[in-house]
């Protein structure tokens, strides 16, 4: 079908001998041999003395970015999930066609076990190993994936194709790097049958090495999965704003460095149907300046005191109302737990439940916040060493017939909880998990089945979910945390339980990687 182009060298394997050797391995579905890919732009001196130069492959684009969990399963571009794993190779039983391989060894300092390894010089130019054949729906969106690492500085010299899909792999750092290709045009060539191969040369003069783990070839659908973010907290919340409608009755600005304030503060803004944004203690953001503008509220609610959001943030956010005194008002109190108290005010007597978490830990708050905000009820922060009196005053004036305690006693120990009793003549529930995921699944346990859709985020870190749980909490969808790059497996559980229309992460890929989308999308819609 296509003839391979390379330099001849006396004494040595070209690519010629690999798409030989190529064509000598099982043979497509009508009796043909595979088409060979093209050679990487080159020029080099033949055995004669002459120049000859090397077809140039398409350029190689990567529609996904898969940097971390490299012993996983690589993603699918964002909004799609993996539909069926056609490829899996591991090299535990060594290099694949070992008949049809040139130069490649296994070895044992990889990812999850064993990799392949080629080794290159002047005197050994050319290595190439073949993985085994297998089948893809003709069309579908098929991914090449694999790790890589090793000492090649230019990718003309390491490439892995699929049938005459060439992709050119610069493998230059002892790290592993995860590589992801779209190769769908290759199922196109022979019926869907796909033979993928890599091949290393070496640079005149050097001696360099590649090792390659964990080759993949599989297939994507689409899903009901997307991401929320801007380019930094402020941003993100900001983007998260973006999906409520202009003419807000009020909007909730709070300090995008501390996580206390909007914890109380987002779940009043998700019983008001209202975004919180972010701003810094001296200066409201750009983009968050021009979601104020298209918000255009009556009234703008700031969350904490003036350490946390200046008295000067509080006169600019006049400008994006009427400019009345009233327009714009300051819920504060002497510290965190002070200013939660005063948060609560904000509800009247006799509610039906308060949810308390740690004024010292951020992730059972995030949770929490979009489920108390579901129920219109008032999330109470309180110290982990005993139930200050302030927070007993809002207690004992919301009089709540039950009280639901986030976390573990770690995060809100047994004599606060011992406390908290007295304050209620209803029970007093601790929902707490092994972990902060967990916690966040069993508080997704108490939403109704079948939501619209679901959000994650990373439970690394507090500000993309401030914001997003108040718009989760005016949706009564949950909030669910996340590792980075894996999502656990209670979260994955507790999606399946929600059987949610769709998934909304929260923040950008440093946040929660594409890896995750892909895995979140075989949970929703």
């Amino acid at each position: 079908m296509g003839r391979r182009v390379s330099r001849a060298r006396a004494g040595t394997l070209t690519a010629v001998t690999a798409a030989a050797a190529l064509a000598a391995l099982t043979v497509g579905p009508q009796g043909t041999a595979p088409r060979a890919a093209a050679e990487p732009a080159a020029t080099g001196a033949t055995a004669s003395g002459t120049t000859e130069t090397e077809m140039e492959p398409a350029a190689t684009s990567q529609p996904v970015r898969w940097t971390e969990a490299l012993a996983d399963q690589a993603p699918c571009p964002e909004g799609r999930t993996r539909r069926a794993t056609l490829l899996d190779e591991h090299f535990s039983r060594g290099i694949p066609q070992a008949d049809f391989a040139n130069g490649w060894s296994v070895v044992s300092r990889s990812l999850d076990g064993r990799a392949a390894r080629s080794v290159v010089s002047g005197s050994d130019t050319e290595d190439w190993f073949f993985a085994p054949w297998v089948q893809a729906p003709v069309g579908a969106q098929t991914m090449l994936a694999f790790a890589s690492r090793g000492t090649v500085p230019a990718s003309g010299y390491s490439r892995a194709d699929v049938n005459s899909v060439s992709t050119r792999v610069a493998a230059n750092g002892t790290r592993w790097q995860g590589r992801v290709f779209d190769v769908t045009a290759a199922t196109r060539d022979e019926d869907g049958r796909l033979g993928t191969w890599f091949q290393h040369r070496s640079r005149a003069g050097t001696t360099q090495w590649w090792e390659v783990d964990n080759v993949q070839l599989y297939t994507c659908r689409a899903a009901a999965v997307s991401r929320i973010e801007g380019s930094d907290r402020y941003a993100t919340s900001a983007a998260v704003a973006a999906q409520y409608r202009p003419g807000q009755d009020v909007v909730y600005l709070a300090s995008g460095h501390g996580f206390a304030d909007a914890l109380s503060g987002g779940a009043l803004a998700a019983r008001d149907g209202a975004p919180v944004l972010l701003v810094r203690t001296d200066a409201i953001p750009a983009p968050v300046a021009a979601q104020l503008t298209r918000l255009s509220p009556t009234r703008i609610v700031v969350l904490g005191g003036a350490t946390a959001v200046g008295d000067a943030v509080l006169e600019a956010a006049r400008a994006y109302t009427d400019g009345s005194e009233e327009s714009v008002v300051r819920l504060a109190g002497a510290d965190r737990y002070a200013t939660s108290a005063a948060v609560t005010g904000s509800y009247p007597a006799g509610v039906g439940t308060v949810w308390v978490a740690s004024g010292r830990s951020f992730p059972d708050g995030l949770s929490g916040g979009a489920a108390a905000g579901r129920q219109g009820s008032p999330l109470l922060l309180t110290s982990p060493v005993e139930l200050l009196p302030q927070t007993q005053e809002a207690l004992d004036r919301l009089a709540p017939a039950d009280i639901v305690v986030l976390g573990g006693p770690a995060a809100v120990p047994e004599a606060v909880v011992d406390q908290l009793r007295a304050h209620t003549t209803g029970t007093v529930t601790r929902l707490a998990g092994s972990d902060r995921h967990e916690t966040s699944a069993l508080v997704a346990d108490t939403f109704p089945r079948a939501p619209e859709r679901v959000f994650l985020a990373t439970g690394a870190a507090f500000p993309d979910a401030l914001s997003g749980s108040a718009l989760a909490g005016k949706e009564a969808a949950p909030v669910l945390l996340t590792r980075a790059s894996r999502l656990p497996a209670d979260v994955g559980s507790a999606l399946d339980r929600l059987d949610a229309g769709s998934g909304v992460v929260l923040g950008g890929y440093t946040a929660v990687q594409s890896t995750v989308l892909d895995q979140l999308g075989q949970h929703v819609g």
